[in-house]
C-alpha cells in the first residue's frame, strides 16, 4: 500500500486545532531534519510542496509556499528517535571512512601496479635505446664515409 504525501497523520488527542490565515484544512507533518528529527508540528496544507520519493530523486523544483504558517506540536526529540538518528550518524561515518579506505587501497594498488609496469618496462627500454644508440653510430659512420656499405660486397 502506498500512502499520499498530503494524508494527514493521526490528531493527538488533547492538542487543539490552530487557525490558519488561509482557511484551508491543517495537516500534521513530521520533520526530517536533523535538530527536530520526528516531532510533530501543525502546517498549512498549502504550505509546502511534499513531492513523492521519484520526485526527490529527480531533485523536482519545490513551488514557493501560500500560507507559511507552522506551530509545533512536540518541543523535545522522542529518546528512541534520538538514538536511532545517532545510530544512523555512527553508521554513515563508518560507511564513509570504509569507502575513504578503499579509495586509499585502491589508489595504492594502481600506484604499485603502474610501478611494477615501469619496472618490467626499465629494462626492454636501457636495450632498445642501446640498440638506437648504435644505429645512430652505424648511420653517423656511413654518413661520412658512404663507401664502408661497399666494402662487404
Amino acid at each position: 500500500m502506498t500512502g499520499n504525501a498530503f494524508d494527514p497523520l493521526p490528531l493527538p488527542s488533547g492538542v487543539p486545532v490552530p487557525m490558519y490565515f488561509c482557511d484551508d484544512p491543517c495537516k500534521i507533518a513530521k520533520s526530517d531534519e536533523h535538530a527536530t528529527y520526528r516531532q510533530r508540528y501543525w502546517m498549512c496544507s498549502n504550505f509546502v510542496f511534499e513531492p513523492t520519493l521519484r520526485q526527490r530523486r529527480i531533485n523536482m523544483l519545490t513551488p514557493p509556499p501560500l500560507c507559511d504558517f507552522e506551530q509545533w506540536i512536540d518541543t523535545e526529540i522522542n529518546p528512541e528517535d534520538k538514538e536511532f538518528l545517532e545510530y544512523m550518524l555512527r553508521w554513515d561515518a563508518e560507511r564513509k571512512e570504509m569507502y575513504e579506505k578503499r579509495l586509499r587501497e585502491e589508489a595504492a594498488k594502481k600506484e604499485h601496479k603502474e610501478e611494477e609496469e615501469r619496472r618490467r618496462v626499465a629494462p626492454n627500454r636501457e636495450e632498445r635505446e642501446k640498440k638506437l644508440e648504435r644505429a645512430r653510430r652505424a648511420k653517423a659512420v656511413t654518413e661520412e664515409n658512404p663507401d664502408t656499405l661497399r666494402k662487404g660486397k
